[in-house]
């Protein structure tokens, strides 16, 4: 017994040491990757939910490479960024003409005339992607560094990346496999879906831009049916079209690279919706949603900050953004600074607004100005009552997952569907930018402030997007070393393999019905074939014979 015991004592001690010994060795879920994130050109929402995979592949051990422009190579000193690599490429026109050009798009659409400028300021915005895409691939020293890269992470509204891959297997003789991904920032685009394997039935699935919401009247189907055929076309004419030029231009044409068709050869699709707060639809296996990437935790706010916003007392607070670019309203549309000014000096809650310049009379006392929010920090903040903002896919991610009521005015693009979600899941309410007026702003805030349907549909919202095994950022990392380890074949849908009449079973249908056309017809004609075979042998029907005969 006591040797038992000895033993027993020994065997435990030893596996104790064995235990603490193997804890303190760490084994890699996989080998470190050089992986290249292609986000546009550093700037805006598309890069933030972009930086934010990179930052949890990071701490998964691998190498993030980020490839954005010298109009923006400030990211490569900001210490958030600082486990990132980057390299810049050069823009063929002036960077001054590029933060321009990014200045104007976000401020065209407050401006009386937005339509007659519209159409033509879309078509330069492509040409000018085209002609950086081409600077890229034309720099060989560049490309001899990108050589090196296991992983490409695409955004799909620059597909550049895909043609470096082509440009190294061709001119570098580039064997490496390399795994493609694939993030959507915004809601679901029928195109891209459809490209990924996924079937798309418009009976339900707004198209993209199209601020529709899952049920539709006879109308509102007809209307995304016309939007899910205009949609590509449009994309041919002004986007599509100008890079498989390009691709010929240096040399890619025997690659045949379009845009959106190469999508299918992706490993992995990361879909920016978390459907606590977005319309339902299917997804096959490679298409993961990673809602709410740029969610991070909850920081403290500046000793500042939180003074103000305790000084709100009960009411609480509202944080109020129009976006990066539309921070300098003032100067763009100052009667609009006017008209939130004066519906904000109604309410009783405090106003945190990012707003770069001052107008030149003073604020409502109420009314805080800055022109940089920690908005993810504030919409987590307790005393957060109401968030008022574009309609920005990141800032609805956000207040879903902190749980706060949204009065939306749509802008532009997918803003539209932004807003109709939001109004569709009873989270908030919307303005239309043409409708704006000092009581419709100060009514529709009073109202998603004190009705408490609004955050109790958010605080439901906010419950569902908790109750996850990981954060966004984590979920994307995950898969994207998933298919590292075991490719995306498996999960890709067949659906791409068929041509139309076979994905539609058309060439099935028509079989059938020639088949059942078959069986009437002999039906048909075994019947008359009887009949007259009865009628002969009754005598019906036949000559009839003489009273001779």
């Amino acid at each position: 017994m006591v040797t038992m015991a000895f033993c027993r004592a020994v065997g435990s001690k030893l596996g104790f040491y064995a235990f603490m010994l193997l804890g303190c060795i760490e084994l890699p879920a996989v080998i470190a990757e050089n992986i290249l994130i292609s986000a546009i050109y550093g700037e805006g929402s598309h890069f933030l939910a972009a930086a934010s995979v990179g930052e949890s592949l990071v701490e998964r051990g691998h190498n993030i490479t980020a490839l954005i422009s010298n109009a923006f190579e400030h990211r490569a000193s900001d210490p958030k960024y600082a486990n990132f690599s980057f390299e810049i490429f050069q823009h063929a026109v002036p960077v001054e003409e590029v933060r321009d050009h990014f200045h104007k798009a976000n401020t065209l659409v407050l401006r009386e005339d937005e339509i007659s400028e519209g159409f033509a300021f879309l078509e330069l915005g492509f040409q000018r992607w085209v002609d950086d895409c081409e600077m890229v691939l034309r720099d060989k020293q560049l490309m001899q560094k990108l050589e090196r890269m296991d992983v490409m992470i695409v955004d799909i509204t620059w597909p550049c990346a895909m043609y470096i891959k082509a440009a190294l297997e061709k001119d570098f003789k580039s064997t490496r496999r390399r795994t493609m991904v694939c993030i959507a920032p915004s809601g679901p685009f029928g195109g891209l879906l459809r490209t990924m394997g996924t079937p798309v039935n418009i009976a339900y699935q707004p198209e993209v831009t199209s601020g529709l919401t899952n049920r539709m009247s006879f109308k509102e189907r007809l209307m995304n049916l016309m939007m899910s055929v205009m949609i590509p076309i449009v994309g041919n004419m002004i986007s599509t079209s100008r890079f498989v030029e390009m691709a010929q231009r240096v040399g890619l044409d025997e690659f045949n690279i379009h845009p959106l068709h190469s999508f299918a050869d992706f490993d992995l699709l990361l879909l920016n919706v978390q459907f606590a707060s977005d319309y339902p639809f299917p997804l096959t296996p490679n298409i993961i949603p990673v809602g709410g990437l740029t969610i991070r935790p909850v920081q403290k706010l500046s000793k500042e900050l939180e003074e103000f916003v305790q000084s709100s007392g009960e009411h609480g607070v509202v944080v109020f953004s129009l976006g990066t670019y539309l921070a300098s309203i003032t100067v763009i549309r100052p009667d609009l600074v006017r008209m939130f000014s004066d519906a904000f000096a109604k309410l009783p809650q405090k106003v945190i607004w990012q707003l770069k310049e001052l107008p030149d009379y003073d604020l409502p006392p109420n009314v805080k100005t800055m022109p940089w929010l920690p908005q993810n920090d504030l919409l987590g903040h307790p005393k957060t009552r109401a968030f008022m903002y574009q309609g920005g896919n990141n800032g609805f991610q956000e207040a879903s997952y902190h749980g706060v009521p949204v009065v939306v005015i749509p802008l532009h693009g997918d803003q539209y569907d932004v807003a109709a979600r939001i109004e569709a899941r009873g989270m908030g309410k919307k303005i239309d930018k043409q409708d704006l007026s000092t009581e419709l702003i100060y009514e529709t805030l009073t109202e998603v402030i004190n009705n408490p349907s609004y955050t109790t549909v958010a605080k439901k919202v906010s419950a569902i997007n908790k109750d996850q095994p990981m954060r966004a950022p984590e979920r994307a990392a995950f898969w994207i070393e998933h298919v590292i380890k075991f490719g995306g074949d498996y999960m890709r849908s067949p659906a791409n393999e068929l041509n139309f009449f076979q994905y539609h079973l058309i060439d099935v249908i028509a079989f059938l019905i020639a088949v059942f056309v078959a069986v009437l017809l002999v039906l048909f004609f075994t019947l008359r074939f009887c009949l007259r075979l009865c009628c002969r042998m009754i005598g019906w029907g036949g000559p009839t014979k003489s009273k001779k005969d």
